[in-house]
């Protein structure tokens, strides 16, 4: 089968902050014998726009929480083959950030996409495509050259922003889509709350490597002097850091804790001065970015896995430290709240609620070593049934039926 890809986040010579997630199906499907090319689309801003970010990075940081604000316009198409994958970084000419492309540029860029196949003798059987903008609009336009060809879509933003992108052309845009994806289950219901129920809609999680999942958790678990926690993200507001080390200060005043912080990003000066003030030097360790065979390895030492972000679409890194394991506590109402059932294979937590977190934490603590050895065998047990291979391969089944 020949499947096309469209998407806006995609690994690239051009950036090293685009998310794998989709990389990781596009691989597994390769693996699985199928012709696979990806369009990758870099949104291309008006000049005096990266004149002022260089100016103003500090404030741009700020109002769109990121690290990553474009200060090189790079306005080149990049074709490179990864992993036996066809890949096409494609500039893409947007006005302002989080603004919907002309109607213009659609047209251009489903043409480009129609002649480059032709080129290449790729006619699609599916064409799967993930977040909203350009996607969408671009469906709509493939589907005048490719019109029986079946279309998806998986989001992996708040379902609103269709409406706030395209207003009163929302529902006939998704009117052409035959699927729709969400990342998880609350995703989905918030779709449907703003445009109807609809068929064909599903949930795509994302999966880990099979190696990464422990056939049982190590027995030297849960046996040190102090319980080990590890945080592993971004270091941006909505990982909610700050609110983990409150919710320590309070949980362990004795400080018979450690925690290590793994990630790096936009916040390292204040979370570090939060460290001081709460007077946690001692017990919590900041240690950067580390390679993700590096990041396994820290979690098969530590008990507690703890992230609280919203928004968070799903979160590989809690599947991750589920294989290795740990008692994860996740966020309530976000991605891996489909995952996590609470009080059986890990915890979970209102975002930003430092009293519930604490809570949480003194709970965990006091757990028997045999209790906390059940919630930790069955993480492993919920990983297992999240792999690469087997999500990628439920969800090319679930958008080719009928196919």
């Amino acid at each position: 089968m020949k499947l096309l890809i469209l998407t806006s986040e995609y690994p690239n010579p051009n950036s090293t902050f685009d998310t794998p997630v989709v990389h990781y199906y596009a691989k597994e499907w390769v693996q699985q014998g199928h012709e696979v090319r990806v369009v990758h689309f870099r949104s291309v801003f008006p000049r005096f726009f990266y004149f002022f970010a260089k100016i103003f990075q500090t404030l741009l940081k700020k109002i769109f929480q990121t690290d990553f604000i474009p200060f090189v316009r790079l306005n080149k198409r990049v074709e490179f083959t990864h992993e036996d994958i066809n890949i096409i970084s494609q500039p893409i000419f947007k006005i302002f950030p989080h603004f919907k492309f002309f109607n213009s540029t659609i047209r251009k860029q489903a043409k480009i996409i129609y002649n480059d196949n032709l080129n290449k003798k790729f006619q699609p059987d599916v064409i799967i495509s993930h977040f909203v903008n350009p996607q969408l609009p671009l469906i709509t336009e493939l589907k005048k050259y490719y019109p029986t060809v079946k279309t998806s879509l998986v989001l992996h933003e708040n379902p609103k922003v269709i409406s706030d992108l395209f207003g009163s052309n929302a529902k006939q845009l998704l009117n052409n889509l035959d699927y729709a994806g969400f990342r998880f289950d609350e995703m989905k219901n918030n779709f449907i709350r703003l445009f109807g129920e609809r068929k064909n809609v599903f949930i795509c999680p994302s999966g880990i490597p099979e190696s990464y999942i422990l056939s049982e958790t190590p027995e030297t678990k849960f046996r040190g002097n102090k319980i080990s926690i590890c945080f592993v993200g971004m270091l941006i507001p909505l990982k909610n850091i700050d609110i983990l080390l409150e919710a320590v200060n309070l949980a362990f005043p004795d400080r018979n804790f450690t925690l290590e912080i793994l990630g790096e990003g936009m916040l390292h000066e204040k979370i570090s001065q939060k460290i001081v003030e709460l007077d946690l030097g001692q017990c919590v360790t900041m240690l950067g970015k580390l390679s993700r065979d590096e990041v396994q390895k820290k979690m098969i030492e530590k008990d507690v896995f703890v992230m609280v972000s919203k928004p968070e679409a799903f979160g590989l890194v809690y599947v991750e430290a589920m294989s290795k394991g740990c008692i994860t506590i996740g966020t309530i109402g976000q991605g891996i709240d489909g995952v996590i059932k609470h009080g059986e294979n890990g915890f979970l937590c209102e975002a930003r609620n430092v009293e519930a977190l604490k809570n949480l934490l003194i709970e965990i603590n006091h757990m028997s070593y045999e209790d906390k050895m059940l919630v930790a065998n069955k993480a492993i047990e919920t990983a297992s049934l999240l792999t690469d291979s087997k999500v990628a391969l439920d969800y090319l089944e679930k958008i080719t039926i009928n196919n």
